[in-house]
């Protein structure tokens, strides 16, 4: 039986919970602003998979890694279905109070090169990548999850540890999240999953963030073509420089991946609730590693500065700094001072 720390309880969190707790591992979650729900009442899960769960609950709530640690731990595997934004709140630093030699850690989350932060905070970690293709939402404590769960584990390899113990890790926790309901599978090629996801998110989440419109009206509106698509074909040949060879009809996929639908990407969502957004691993890393191959991405640049205004613009809005009064001039060398 797994003992398992789950952090991040939202939509994709909760259904991962729910899966590992039915399959028979002990699940602890942490939840901050969900904690009293989850304790007292639990969630109402309307699922496509596993049909309608009232009031479930995961085996252990926390509010914090450090309680779940000193309660319930050391855990054989970390989960982390949690928003990655590493400009507000690294993951690794998160879950550090968690960690053991002994633990695993499953990447349960979107993005390109999310492993080399955990590498250099845990240069011996096993680390697990999870790609998921699953549709779900969280309203209050309603999870409506309305498309199958569809998941591809691998381990990133970890050149510090020995390779074979990493590709067992991850074929156990493979069969940890396997059912019959949902639809999982071990594949090695932890790259080409992460950079054929990133083809819709780096280019087509982005956009839809910027201009505030869904997919659809996006691609009615003529800046799939026009902006989305030249971002697509950019991450195509950073994919390439980086070993992964994507297929030819890839583009044409995810141009039309939601032919049918008026349907908000995961960046959109976060712009109009004023969240904070994943484009640092959505399309930053990408294009770092750009720049360590020489790939020119000139719409791709484009797409990431205007995010980072939009991130900017969310962060004041939170408290993140306070800018002066008076706008400085160019030559007093200001800069935006963040509150911890």
């Amino acid at each position: 039986m797994a003992n398992v720390l789950l952090v991040g309880m939202g939509a994709v969190g909760s259904i991962a919970a729910y899966t590992l707790q039915r399959n028979g591992s002990v699940v602890s979650v942490v939840a901050r602003s969900a904690y009293d729900i989850l304790t007292n009442e639990g969630f109402n899960l309307e699922s496509c998979d596993y049909g309608n769960i009232l009031n479930y609950k995961p085996n252990f709530v926390f509010k914090s890694i450090s309680d779940a640690m000193k309660s319930k731990g050391p855990f054989d595997y970390i989960v982390i279905t949690t928003k990655n934004i590493p400009d507000i709140q690294p993951v690794e630093n998160l879950i550090a109070p968690a960690f053991t030699k002994n633990t695993s850690i499953v990447l349960l989350e979107n993005g390109i090169g999310i492993e080399r932060s955990m590498f250099k905070t845990f240069p011996d970690s096993i680390v697990i990548s999870g790609v998921t293709l699953i549709g779900t939402t969280l309203y209050g404590k309603i999870v409506k999850h309305f498309s199958q769960d569809i998941v591809s584990f691998g381990p990133f390899i970890n050149p510090n540890i020995e390779k074979g113990l990493q590709i067992e890790k991850a074929k156990e926790f493979t069969k940890l999240y396997s059912n019959e309901k949902n639809k999982i599978e071990y594949n090695e090629n932890v790259k080409y999953f992460r950079w054929r996801k990133l083809i819709f998110n780096g280019a087509v989440n982005t956009t839809c963030a910027i201009t505030g419109v869904d997919s659809g009206r996006l691609d009615m509106f003529g800046g799939m073509h026009e902006v989305s698509v030249p971002a697509m074909k950019e991450i195509v040949e950073i994919a390439k420089a980086d070993g992964v060879e994507l297929p030819n009809d890839i583009i044409n996929f995810m141009v039309r991946l939601d032919d049918g639908e008026y349907a908000p990407p995961s960046m959109l969502i976060d712009v109009r609730r004023n969240q904070y957004t994943e484009y640092k691993v959505l399309l930053g890393n990408a294009l770092e590693i750009a720049r360590e191959y020489g790939i020119k991405t000139p719409t791709c640049d484009i797409l990431y500065h205007l995010c980072k205004v939009i991130q900017m613009r969310i962060m004041e809005s939170h408290g993140k700094f306070v800018l002066p009064e008076k706008r400085p001039l160019i030559d007093e060398n200001y800069q935006i001072q963040f509150k911890e």
